[in-house]
């Protein structure tokens, strides 16, 4: 149980694209905020069309200050929300606008009622697991980057394959020869690993999972591992530059001789938990587990 009034700033992030199921969204926040002038609510300008009042218009430095952090959309726009609060600490609603939606605890269609919970204080805490990426050429640290989901390694030439060389903890452990390499956190092991044939993972759980995209050799399979305390490092294992690519939405180029080292965060992602939902629950939900063969 948290304590009642905690959300008095509320941020809204959402894409212009979800247009039909975030206008819903937004007209259902603002209708609520008229009868709630305690809790103010706030977007950045690229929905400045699609707001009323008294939803106010703010920059992007405001909206990482909020209370809480209000993400309308898919598995996507809650990743972009959780880059916001990156530092800052906010949590994360997510409000599922899209398709799956492993992320997302309420629908559009039951926002007023998950408003009205959150006021009331009927709502948990889930704190998730980041990755720290830090890519060094020799003893410098030339690039830093924190990730929720995945680092997904690929060619620079995208008709070329990745051979990649990986140590783990001071050992190494394979060069991995595939189309692609993930390491997914447990968050990210319902995003591109579950489409690439890789295992979720508890939310819960301490670790990753390194998820081979057509590997060319039957024998390499999905590797879980702990990164408490220890440290998984890549490179290049031939003389050719690879794509890092974090979050799927920043990408570096990693050279031959540079290392990246992926190490679990201080940093973490906090979601908002309604007392109706579960990771369980999502699973059966979103993937359609029955336990028998569906009627046709």
């Amino acid at each position: 149980m948290q304590e009642k009034l905690r959300f008095r700033t509320i941020g809204i992030v959402g894409w212009k694209d979800k247009s039909h199921d975030l206008a819903l969204a937004l007209d259902k926040i603002s209708e609520w905020a008229l009868q709630h002038p305690q809790v103010t609510f706030c977007v950045v300008d690229n929905l400045r069309e699609l707001v009323k009042k008294p939803i106010k218009v703010v920059k992007e430095s405001a909206l990482c200050k909020t209370d809480l952090l209000l993400a309308i959309g898919g598995d996507g726009t809650v990743l972009s929300a959780a880059h916001l609060a990156l530092g800052h600490n906010t949590p994360i609603l997510g409000v599922n606008a899209g398709r799956v939606g492993f992320l997302a605890e309420t629908r559009v269609e039951g926002l007023s009622q998950t408003l009205d919970s959150l006021y009331a204080g009927d709502f948990s805490t889930r704190e998730r697991m980041m990755i720290d990426a830090s890519v060094y050429h020799g003893k410098k640290c030339i690039a830093k980057h924190t990730v929720l989901n995945e680092v997904h390694v690929r060619a620079h030439a995208p008709e070329r394959m990745v051979n990649v060389g990986v140590t783990y903890n001071g050992t190494a452990l394979t060069d991995y020869w595939a189309d692609s390499l993930l390491v997914s956190t447990p968050t990210g092991s319902t995003a591109y690993n579950l489409a690439a044939g890789g295992p979720i993972i508890h939310p819960a759980t301490p670790a990753v999972v390194l998820t081979p995209v057509a590997p060319s050799s039957l024998s390499v399979r999905p590797l879980v591992l702990s990164l408490s305390s220890k440290k998984l490092q890549m490179k290049s294992a031939v003389d050719g530059p690879l794509d890092l690519v974090f979050d799927g939405r920043t990408t570096i180029v990693l050279k031959p001789d540079d290392v990246v080292t992926l190490s679990e965060s201080k940093s973490v992602t906090t979601f908002i938990r309604m007392r109706h939902t579960g990771f369980v629950g999502a699973l059966r939900e979103k993937l359609g587990w029955t336990g028998k063969p569906r009627q046709v």
